[in-house]
Parts: structure tokens; sequence; C-alpha cells
């Protein structure tokens, strides 16, 4: 294990962890990372270790005090179910080994690549739990600094886990951060400011509240509210909050999540909605039907949608049975549209219509001979 001042607390050695876990496949790579599924070789259970390399000689003492800060937020928030656990830390003079939970489903950004949008429904089952996540590192005086689907990771029942707190700092009463970290398009216009206005003050816990709202609007519309091409028009737009609710994208979206996510991204961070705010707000309680409020155009679509309904009904009886080709081979004269083919094939066959005589079974023509073929029989009966 590295021994020194800048040991980690309670860290134990690499040859521990090769001798505890067996590392498997590659599940994704940083900059100065690797993450690696392994299996526990006493109980075959699965977990992701993130192995870290800090032997870098002109970066390496930056990444060990990153990645110590992270371990030390990390033992702050631990013991809740929708932030990631971390089951142990081993360390060696060249590489620092984290090992987490394993959630197959992987990040919300690549499910959310899969799919496009999310259903309300689905948005408010993720969104509030991300907001009771938030609500417990922010009550352990942790802000995250870096809230975006990539580092909300997902399980089987599209539970999540708030993971990546390597931004992440742990804030004293009434202390103020100034420094630039997180990703452009989820930062929040007072940290912008903070950096670019040197009168402007630092920003607090309200700049992962601005980030929940560029998520929730991206699940909804697969498209995040202030994107740009051009990064200063992205950013000037953060700062002035300017985004929209376009048709037809937000057309069939209620009126709920989008009066959240406003007050999500409110620019002055004192009127923006907090954490425990958000958990209150209706989107996340059933409303009744008496209680919904009156929507002119959600009642037109109603009623369109009904019409159709009754028109596709209306029209079932003239919609052709769907038969497999070997119930057309047995009975071809079952379906309309294949009878009128064979009719028409019999009379350039037989040089007039077959009809159905009573009792006969009009499946019987292709039991008769074609009249070309009759003729050269009859042909050969009288020279003999």
């Amino acid at each position: 294990m590295y021994e020194g001042e800048d040991a980690l607390p309670d860290a134990k050695s690499a040859k521990e962890f090769y001798g505890k876990y067996e590392p498997k496949e590659v599940l994704g790579r940083g900059v100065s990372s690797t993450v690696r599924r392994c299996v526990e070789k006493e109980t075959g259970d699965e977990y992701a270790v993130k192995i870290i390399d800090i032997s870098e000689a002109e970066h390496g003492s930056d990444i060990m005090e990153s990645t110590h800060s992270e371990i030390q937020v990390l033992r702050m928030v631990q013991g809740h179910p929708y932030v990631i656990e971390l089951h142990g830390v081993f360390e060696s003079e060249t590489h620092i080994f984290l090992v987490f939970e394993l959630l197959r489903q992987g990040e919300l950004f690549d499910y959310l690549t899969t799919v496009v949008t999310l259903s309300e429904k689905k948005t408010k089952h993720i969104m509030k739990q991300l907001f009771e996540a938030l609500l417990h590192t922010h009550d352990k005086a942790v802000v995250h600094r870096d809230v975006k689907p990539e580092n909300i990771l997902l399980d089987d029942n599209l539970d999540i886990k708030l993971t990546d707190f390597g931004f992440a700092r742990i804030l004293r009463p009434g202390e103020e951060l100034y420094d630039l970290v997180g990703t452009p398009g989820y930062l929040a216009p007072e940290l912008l400011k903070a950096n670019m206005q040197e009168t402007a003050p630092g920003y607090r816990f309200e700049v992962d509240t601005w980030a929940c709202g560029v998520v929730m609007y991206t699940l909804l519309v697969g498209c995040p509210p202030f994107w740009h091409r051009k990064q200063m028009v992205m950013l000037r737009n953060i700062m002035e909050a300017k985004f929209t609710f376009g048709s037809p994208e937000w057309d069939d979206v209620t009126d709920a999540p989008k009066d959240l996510i406003r007050r999500l991204l409110v620019v002055d961070p004192a009127r923006r909605i907090t954490v425990r705010e958000a958990l209150q707000h209706p989107f996340f309680h059933r409303v009744t039907a008496g209680e919904r409020p009156f929507s002119g155009r959600r009642m037109f679509k109603l009623a369109i949608n009904c019409v159709r309904a009754a028109v596709r009904i209306q029209r079932l009886k003239f919609t052709p049975e769907a038969l497999p080709v070997s119930v057309i081979i047995m009975d071809p004269y079952r379906l309309k549209a294949i009878r009128k083919v064979i009719d028409a094939c019999a009379f350039r066959v037989y040089g007039h219509w077959v009809k159905k005589a009573e009792g006969q079974n009009r499946a019987m023509l292709f039991e008769n001979a074609p009249k070309a073929d009759l003729m050269r029989a009859n042909q050969t009966l009288t020279v003999r």
C-alpha cells in the first residue's frame, strides 16, 4: 500500500484487491481512469471497480488529491438508496482502486440515447429519486456540481444511483464557491457569473437544482434546453434562462412538468425552487380529475382521437381477414381479393367465367385441366 502522509485512511493495498477480486471486462474509460466489472472470489458477487492511474509525473498529485476528496465525500453520503455505494478502497504507489456496486443498465444517458424520450410517468419516477438523492447529499453539506444523465446510473427497475462525486465539495456554513467546474450545458447562471464577473457572489447548493431542471427537460423531449452549436450563444442562453417549450415536442406534455421546469430554471438562485420544495410539487403527487385544470387543447385532441377510433372500428368490416399462406392454398376462395384474381386468371385460361354451381366447391377448379391441354388430348384421340 502507498505509504506517506497522503495515504488514504482505511485503504487496503492493491495486492489485497487482487487477492479478493478478479477484474473482468472494461465497462468504461475516463481521462485517467478505467472502470471494469470485477467478481468477488469468495462469494461470486459482481461489482464495478474504478481504477485510477496516479503514476503520471505531471498530474499525478492533482489526481490523487481529487480522488482523496471524492472518497471523503462518498463516505459522508453513504447509506442512501439512490446514492452509489462504495464497497472498498485499495491503493498502491501507482493506482487507486474504488470498488462500487454494479448497475447493469448503465448510465441514464445511454438509456435515453436508446429510447430518445421518456414518458411523464418514467420521468417522474427518475426525477423524484434524483431529488431525494440530492436532498440527502445537501443535508450532509455536500454539493455535487456535476448532475447530468451521464452521472446517473440505472438498475433493472429504472431506479437510479447518483454517482461520480469527483467535482463534489463539502460546504461549510456560509461558504460560497467560485471555481468553474461541471459540464457546460448544465452549468447554472450564478456559477458562470462567479467566473465572469469579479464582483459577482459565489454559488452554493442551488447549482444542483438548476442542473435537475436541465436533466428533466432533456428526459421529456430528448434534447437539452440551452444547447447551441456555438458555445458562447449557449452560455448566453443559460445566463438569461432562455428556453422554450416548442411545438410539436411539448404538445403532449402536461402543464405540471412544465411548471416544475420553469421553477427550476430560474436565473436568481434565491428565487429558484429548492430540492425539498421540488419534492412537494404537484408533478410528484397524483391529481384527481376534478382538480385537474381545464385544457382546451387537450380536450380537442381527445375528441379527434375518439373520432379516429370510431372511424377505424367502422372500417373493420371492410378490412380483409389476415390469413396464413397454408389456409389460402387449401381454400383460395375464402378471401375476396384473391377470389377476384383467381376468377380473372380462370377466364384467361378457360375462355369463360367459372360459375359456382349448387353444391360445388369452386376450389375444384384447380382439379380441372386447362383448355389448351384438353384440346391436345382430343386431337390425340382423333388421330388414334
